[in-house]
């Protein structure tokens, strides 16, 4: 893997409290290998179902310097963990080369990342500043593979008057990127008070969903659909409160645990490829209880990934339950179906058969049994209405 070999370096085992000789029940830390100095890089396969990369770079952030020293404050913890189970392989490949400019590492990303998928490996990025994500982004625009993005943050990073990137603004570049290869944004956990009523204007105008957090709070299990639909998934660390995350810059937000469901919900899902955690600032962490969160989200991607049902209905509807439901005000019925597998539900968008192959992943949209129940009242489902929309335009 020479050709990605050249943007990464190794890990600074100077920089992890961890000890690695200790004699002791097996951690992650005896279990992930690891790109370490005067170590083989380690080989990128089918066998290997994620890998680990650190990414020290906050020269874009307005004003959370320091998020670049989080990568090893992660590692720290996380190699602590015990594992769950055998059968999964996760390598940790160091941390991107800072570019020259904040271009020139982003692209580094996109080329670590864009490789990885290549081999179907899940990248877990570390942050580092937020708008490291057009870094990840840019690796699906390289493979022109069209995506949805699950954000979850306490803001909206939309302010698009800079002419700069910045972490204040960076959804603005992710939303206007040519080309395209955006079907969707989801925004989780925004606080009202820290977003522009503008910003939320224009995605309504995109026909891009969000949720409040107090909606996101209400009832967690009822946004799942939401995560089950993400391609790409950015966790920023100001999502969560800071009596939990000191971190965090806001005394409100989500509690660890449910920051650590959304990522377990999102690893469940065959649909996601990508994770990517940022804002987390080791100089303002106290206890490093923040670093600690994501230690244990990344646990509990791990869990999800490990439930997958490989129940995506585009790939074989055999193992699904089919339920065509006649809508009054639509042509033809709406078809649902739902997993014999793991008895989740999806409600399939009619298009064309060229839309269809262009929407390959994205015109079976994961929705509740409620939505199933509401269609059988007479209610069309938001989820469906939203994709449809977007779908025939």
């Amino acid at each position: 893997m020479a050709e990605i070999e050249k943007y990464l370096q190794a890990i600074d085992l100077t920089n992890i409290e961890f000890d690695f000789e200790k004699e002791r029940f097996e951690t992650w830390g005896d279990r992930v290998e690891m790109y370490l100095e005067g170590k083989p890089f380690p080989k990128i396969d089918t066998n290997v179902s994620m890998a680990i990369i650190g990414v020290p770079e906050d020269r874009a952030s307005v004003s959370n310097k320091g998020c670049a020293f989080a990568p090893n404050r992660v590692r720290s913890f996380f190699y602590q963990l015990m594992p769950q189970d055998e059968n999964i392989k996760i390598i940790d490949i160091g941390d991107i080369k800072p570019g020259a400019t904040i271009n020139d590492t982003y692209f580094a990303i996109s080329e670590v990342v864009s490789k990885l998928l290549e081999y179907g490996i899940i990248p877990i990025v570390l942050g580092g500043s937020n708008d490291i994500s057009i870094g990840v982004y840019m690796a699906y625009v390289k493979l022109a593979q069209i995506i949805n993005i699950l954000n979850v943050d306490s803001r909206l990073d939309l302010v698009s008057e800079e002419t700069e990137v910045t972490d204040e603004n960076f959804i603005h570049r992710l939303l206007c990127n040519e080309p395209n290869y955006l079907f969707d944004y989801t925004h989780l956990a925004y606080q009202s008070y820290f977003v522009d009523k503008k910003a939320l204007e224009l995605l309504d105008s995109l026909r891009f969903e969000y949720k409040r957090l107090g909606e996101v709070q209400r009832k967690i299990e009822d946004i799942e659909p939401m995560i089950r639909d993400a391609d790409m998934l950015l966790l920023d660390l100001d999502a969560i409160r800071a009596s939990d995350s000191p971190a965090s810059s806001s005394p409100h937000g989500l509690y660890g645990e449910e920051f650590c469901k959304i990522v377990n919900y999102a690893g469940m899902s065959d649909k996601l490829t990508s994770v990517c955690f940022t804002g987390l600032n080791p100089i303002k962490d106290s206890q490093d209880r923040s670093a600690q969160i994501v230690a244990h989200a990344i646990y509990y991607l791990i869990d999800g990934y490990l439930w997958r049902k490989q129940d995506f209905p585009y790939k074989d509807k055999e193992n699904y339950l089919k339920f065509n439901v006649q809508m009054e005000e639509e042509d033809g019925d709406v078809i649902f179906y739902k997993s014999k597998k793991s008895s989740r539900w999806w409600v399939e968008v009619p298009c064309s058969g060229e839309s269809q192959y262009k929407y390959l992943r994205h015109y079976i949209v994961p929705c509740l049994y409620e939505d199933y129940v509401a269609a059988m009242n007479g209610q069309v489902p938001i989820r469906w209405l939203i994709a449809y929309n977007k779908m025939n335009l």
